[in-house]
């Protein structure tokens, strides 16, 4: 049972990179230049800080759920619904020729999200087998 028995420090480290979005919230103007190579506007400060405090938060609580068993399943949903939206807009503008110049400042999000993605998956499959096994 690969993934109940990585889990804990699946979530510590996945936690722990997606906290780091965090920046954005503290200093929106250096984390789009430096982690993004985009230019800062003033006019959406809220909006960069807005993601990423809500981002550093879910990053935050993905790492605590590795030690409080009880909040796991919860988190793990709105992570894993989070990070595949995500995914979704990444992969649906990947073509957009108004966006085509962005993607590649997001590639470290978009591995990062589609990683924890299959590995939510693959976590739920091994539990809905093992629950099935049970079950006979």
């Amino acid at each position: 049972m690969f993934f109940n028995r990585f889990l804990k420090p699946f979530l510590v480290v996945g936690g722990l990179i997606t906290m780091y979005a965090g920046i954005y919230a503290v200093n929106p103007e250096s984390a789009l230049r430096d982690m993004n190579n985009l230019p800062y506007d003033a006019n959406y400060v809220f909006l960069f800080r807005h993601w990423g405090i809500m981002v550093g938060l879910m990053g935050f609580f993905i790492a605590a759920s590795a030690f409080k068993p009880q909040w796991r399943e919860s988190i793990i949903l709105y992570s894993f619904l989070e990070k595949l939206f995500m995914v979704y807009l990444y992969v649906s503008n990947f073509f957009n020729p108004e966006t085509v110049h962005l993607n590649a400042s997001f590639i470290p999000f978009a591995i990062t999200d589609i990683t924890i993605c299959t590995y939510t998956l693959g976590y739920w499959l091994e539990n809905w087998k093992a629950k099935k096994a049970l079950m006979r």
